[in-house]
């Protein structure tokens, strides 16, 4: 096997990182988080796919007839009566651009797997080059996903006391992880280049050392 140039070194680097980053922030329920310092806060935490509660009401409910505390999967049954609140349309979109945004990072990370632990050779920077558009697509989607939810996020007609309401780590690692995607996206298209390169270079020694079949 050729020796790694350093341009793929660093992808393997920056892809792992992304990817590692881009799964927490996908699982953990730290998008938006309430100041823990204000007494009696409604609102606690919530993520992508789960949200905390602490004695909070929905905002119909002027009866005070049910109250919602503790963690739970944001599209759990109990969630109904209060599911339009909990997801307005700047949110649903976030979840699913995020989700499309990783759903291609894992292609890239299965793709790349499969180039490494499989020593594939033939066609390798065309692989590299769709790699770069894989991850392109990755970060793109994922960027707009951010921007969205760091816009709209911490609005103050969405959750309780927003003048408490900040955007939390699990948020943070997602912006970090667009960076990572959009890095490597480049660093792919730099690794097709130079495996472009070696495949020319050896393709013209090879003709170089092929008989000419001219007699003295």
């Amino acid at each position: 096997m050729a020796r790694r140039s350093d341009a793929r070194v660093s992808v393997l680097a920056v892809l792992a990182l992304g990817a590692s980053l881009s799964f927490l922030s996908f699982v953990t329920p730290n998008w938006l988080a309430s100041d823990t310092r204000l007494y009696g806060a409604e609102f606690v935490k919530l993520g992508l796919w789960e949200t905390c509660f602490r004695s909070f009401r929905g905002p119909h409910d002027f009866e005070y007839r049910k109250y919602f505390a503790g963690c739970r999967w944001i599209f759990r049954e109990e969630y109904q009566t209060i599911r339009s609140f909990l997801l307005p349309a700047f949110f649903i979109a976030t979840q699913v651009l995020y989700t499309i945004g990783f759903v291609f990072l894992l292609v890239a990370v299965i793709g790349t797997l499969a180039i490494e632990l499989c020593f594939i050779t033939d066609r390798e920077a065309f692989a590299m080059r769709i790699l770069s558009t894989i991850m392109f697509l990755a970060g793109l989607f994922c960027t707009i996903a951010v921007i969205i939810f760091g816009i709209r996020g911490d609005d103050r007609d969405w959750m309780p006391d927003p003048e408490h309401n900040f955007l939390s780590w699990s948020f943070a690692l997602a912006v970090v992880a667009c960076f990572c995607h959009w890095i490597a996206a480049v660093l792919f298209l730099v690794e097709s280049r130079i495996l472009y390169k070696r495949e020319l270079k050896r393709e013209q020694h090879s003709f170089s050392l092929e008989p000419t079949g001219i007699k003295g």
